[in-house]
């Protein structure tokens, strides 16, 4: 499901394929550990509220830009709903959905304080 999320990712924003190693298993890899603490902790996003901020901050780092985040989550719903096949539903979509978009609106706020804090500190 990862590589198919990266596959359409680098299709739908070739600009993006610049900021990732040409090895993506552990990138691959962290993507799959993060997909997992977000399914098993979507009834208390707010406890990850905090490390996503910093997630945020950190992606600046690597050259994302806002206009990133929208493309990632449409990437990852359909490598999701590829994956899962007949599995899917509605409800999976919505969820999912909902999920991924408090995680882009948690970055975001990270990347907000990031460029607050490097203006105030030059």
């Amino acid at each position: 499901m990862v590589a198919d999320f990266y596959r359409r990712l680098f299709e739908k924003a070739p600009d993006v394929r610049k900021l990732f190693s040409s090895d993506m298993t552990k990138q691959e890899a962290h993507l799959m550990a993060a997909l997992a603490t977000i399914a098993k902790n979507v009834d208390q996003m707010d406890v990850l509220e905090e490390p996503l901020m910093h997630l945020g901050a950190i992606h600046i780092q690597y050259g994302a830009r806002p206009e990133h985040y929208p493309v990632v989550c449409d990437c990852l719903l359909e490598a999701m709903r590829n994956a899962a096949g007949a599995a899917w539903n509605d409800a999976l979509e919505r969820d999912w959905s909902v999920a991924l978009s408090m995680v882009c609106e948690a970055m975001l706020k990270g990347v907000l304080r990031a460029v607050a804090e490097q203006s105030r500190n030059p």
